[in-house]
């Protein structure tokens, strides 16, 4: 037992200022309303003390097994809409599924805004809880200074962290190279003739591959052709309507890229309620490579990104830290691959290669 384990809501309610009801009250969301000058001055004394309920520490009082087995997941922004999207939802399916055959066990799933509630940070991320950790999307947390100490923090907790998608503080990172797939993605359809090409993304590497590629081919680069998606949007409706923006402006483009298959299917919907045809009028093609992706209508062109793989392969790199003590980060570049589909016209002009 360590020194924090031993704190209780009467060293809370000490530091706080508060009786020790008051404490419960902040803790159970009841039953008495707590000003919210009180509730601020018991929740800087949870932190400060790194006090977590009894409850927990009873359970694990059953065996330290649980505990080495049990992993929890952090994703890196709720604005991002993540639970909401299929791709993640495949990724995230993916992580429950091989921890499961590895006889491990989520503890718990949350949002990183989760974690600056101290009740819920002293509750789930320590090492009585959770021996392993997964952070989503980590370029997403915030960089203010509570959200790296915060950050600082877990890693002192817990031994075993690895990132998905994205890298932080030098932390084991299980990745796809999202420049290259927006290169792949890029290049092929200026193989097949286009040279005004709009850019339908999320401001991150992909950006860079769109732009690798018009380099390559000596294609200027035109801004007027990028848009973003919002972030705190439904993908399909934001590309939906950045797509019928620039078919109402005099911007002529022949074929449209973006970042994800379903910002893909709003932008094939614009184009077919602005009276044009795909891959007729303007081709298409993205990332991702979603169930959905095969099924609409153009079937979509798009970069396979090995989603099962990734989650097999954060699984395993908690598993390797684990087994090999004071192990070297290892991070993992997976590979990804065309799907040539009919969105992009290639299999009309018969060049499905």
């Amino acid at each position: 037992m360590t020194e924090q384990n031993s704190v209780t809501q009467e060293d809370v309610a000490r530091r706080a200022g508060v009786s020790r009801s008051v404490v419960s009250y902040v803790l159970n969301n009841g039953p008495r309303s707590v000003s919210e000058e009180t509730r601020r001055r018991v929740l800087e004394a949870i932190h400060e003390l790194g006090y977590r309920p009894n409850e927990f520490a009873q359970r694990l009082k059953q065996g330290s097994d649980a505990v080495q087995n049990t992993i929890g997941i952090v994703t890196g922004g709720k604005g991002y809409n993540l639970l909401e999207r299929p791709y993640y939802n495949i990724v995230l399916s993916g992580l429950y599924d091989y921890a499961y055959q590895q006889h491990q066990q989520i503890g718990f799933l949350a949002y990183w805004e989760a974690l600056k509630d101290p009740i819920f940070f002293n509750k789930h991320i320590h090492e009585q809880e959770i021996s392993s950790l997964i952070l989503i999307l980590p370029s997403l947390i915030p960089k203010e200074p509570e959200d790296l100490r915060l950050l600082k923090q877990i890693i002192a907790r817990i031994p075993h962290i690895v990132c998905l998608e994205e890298t932080a503080l030098d932390l084991p990172t299980v990745m796809f190279d999202r420049a290259e797939a927006a290169r792949t993605a890029m290049t092929h359809l200026i193989g097949l003739g286009h040279r005004r090409i709009a850019f339908v993304g999320i401001d991150d590497q992909r950006v860079a591959g769109h732009r690798q590629a018009l380099l390559e081919h000596n294609i200027p680069y035109d801004d007027r052709l990028v848009d973003f998606l919002d972030p705190s949007a439904v993908a399909t409706q934001s590309a939906y309507n950045i797509i019928t923006r620039l078919l109402n402006a005099p911007i002529d483009f022949t074929a449209i890229f973006t970042a994800t298959d379903e910002a893909a299917i709003g932008a094939i919907a614009a184009v077919s309620d602005h009276g044009l045809r795909v891959p007729d009028d303007i081709a298409v093609a993205s990332i991702d490579n979603i169930e959905l992706a095969g099924m609409v209508r153009p079937a979509l062109t798009t970069v396979d990104i090995p989603k099962q793989a990734l989650a097999r392969f954060a699984i395993q790199s908690l598993q390797t830290q684990k087994a090999f003590s004071n192990p070297t980060p290892v991070s993992m570049v997976l590979p990804t691959r065309l799907i040539i589909r009919e969105s992009c016209g290639a299999r009309r002009a018969g060049r499905a290669e």
